[in-house]
């Protein structure tokens, strides 16, 4: 039995879109901070988040860890990652997809 209104999930989700503030990857052992594009609830109800894997790294990079941090700077997701980006490449644009739901 599901106790949450769909109100209070589009609250949550709300929430999370006005409390995420940056991303970071890591590549070459070191973290490297990444303005979010984009925050947005998907047509089938999950929320998106985008943000630019750019050129602040020269050359081709291996990025190991992706990171998403709250406006109080607090990590609030972290995932393993194997992306190759060329340095002839203009950035890769990586996206979360993730859902709120009751558990």
């Amino acid at each position: 039995m599901e106790l949450l209104t769909p109100e209070a999930i589009n609250g949550y989700k709300d929430y999370t879109q006005r409390t995420i503030a940056y991303a970071q990857y890591k590549a070459g052992g070191k973290y490297y901070k990444s303005k979010i594009s984009n925050v947005f609830v998907m047509p089938d109800g999950r929320l998106a988040v985008d943000f630019l894997i750019d050129h602040t790294v020269p050359g081709d990079i291996l990025v190991t860890e992706v990171q998403l941090y709250n406006t109080n700077n607090k990590l609030w997701l972290s995932k393993p990652e194997n992306v190759m980006r060329k340095d002839v490449q203009e950035g890769i644009l990586y996206r979360f997809t993730f859902i709120i739901q009751e558990g």
